[in-house]
């Protein structure tokens, strides 16, 4: 089982359903086109999907936008003992280190608090495996997350990298495959200008896993052409300096010119190469995998 977890789409209220089917939608089609072979179960704030080699899914539907984290989980009854022999399958992973802590989350009507959750786990664990308690700085942690009927145990998240579902917005187009990136995170679909990108497909391809293989159009279009298109909005990768020396140009646009690197603090260009790139490696690591259990089967 895996937990996805999503965060900016609760601050669209009004398109909130919208939003999660566009998500669900993108997480069906990754699958599809990878591989993968599960099952998608929806409830509110969260998504679960139900697969084999849960830790590298886990992984790649990290990289989908829209998603905040994702956690490889095991499910069970929200009773406290299934929780706590649950909970026991971490118990060679705590025996490794020297302390431990239990994180408990719960939403729902229930006869215990998440500390009553924590106090018990904890106390279980702690005589099992002969390891110290530390709340403040452990050397591994157990992630409990109760709601409603069921509960999920866990000690792994990977962080995704938020944004909105691709898909959520209009058409636009991007310069380059770095503010492709940057408009694929903002839920636009994209299409390419190739006069200003990569003269190979690779960048495309790469660009296609990032938009959850929904269509990347490419157009002949370099930058002057691009303010004369009929597209909602151009993005491009101008830092600031560069977007200083195309003052005089930008101020004839009839669209609005998005350039998140001229005011990005947590994204360089060099950055948003590295992860662009990264997707490729983790995308073989899932056919090897999907690839073998199916010779197996």
């Amino acid at each position: 089982m895996i937990l996805i977890r999503y965060g900016e789409l609760s601050l669209k209220r009004n398109l909130r359903k919208k939003f999660e089917d566009i998500l669900v939608s993108n997480i069906h089609r990754v699958a599809r086109e990878e591989g993968i072979v599960g099952r998608v179960k929806r409830e509110w704030g969260r998504i679960y999907f139900s697969t084999t080699h849960e830790r590298i899914v886990a992984k790649r539907f990290s990289f989908i936008f829209g998603v905040v984290s994702t956690s490889p989980a095991i499910e069970c009854s929200s009773e406290l003992e299934d929780i706590e022999s649950t909970a026991e399958v971490f118990l060679d992973d705590v025996k490794r280190h020297r302390s431990f802590a239990i994180r408990v989350r719960r939403s729902g009507t229930h006869e215990y608090t998440s500390m009553d959750v924590a106090r018990f786990v904890g106390a279980k664990i702690k005589e099992k495996s002969d390891r110290m308690v530390d709340l403040k700085n452990p050397d591994f942690e157990i992630f409990i997350e109760v709601r409603e009927e069921k509960a999920y145990v866990f000690s792994e998240t990977f962080k995704g990298f938020g944004g909105l579902p691709v898909g959520t917005q209009g058409r636009v187009l991007a310069m380059d495959e770095v503010s492709a990136w940057f408009a694929l995170r903002r839920g636009c679909d994209i299409d390419l200008s190739v006069e200003c990108s990569a003269k190979d497909d690779t960048g495309l391809e790469l660009l296609r896993a990032w938009a959850c293989y929904r269509k990347v159009g490419k157009v002949e279009l370099n930058f002057k052409e691009a303010l004369k298109s009929n597209y909602p909005a151009i993005f491009c990768s101008f830092n600031m300096n560069e977007l200083i020396a195309n003052e005089g140009i930008l101020r004839k646009r009839k669209m609005p010119v998005l350039t998140p690197l001229a005011s990005e603090k947590v994204y360089s260009r060099d950055k948003v190469e590295k992860i662009l790139n990264s997707i490729s490696e983790l995308i073989e690591c899932v056919h090897t995998k999907c690839r073998y259990s199916e010779r197996e089967q």
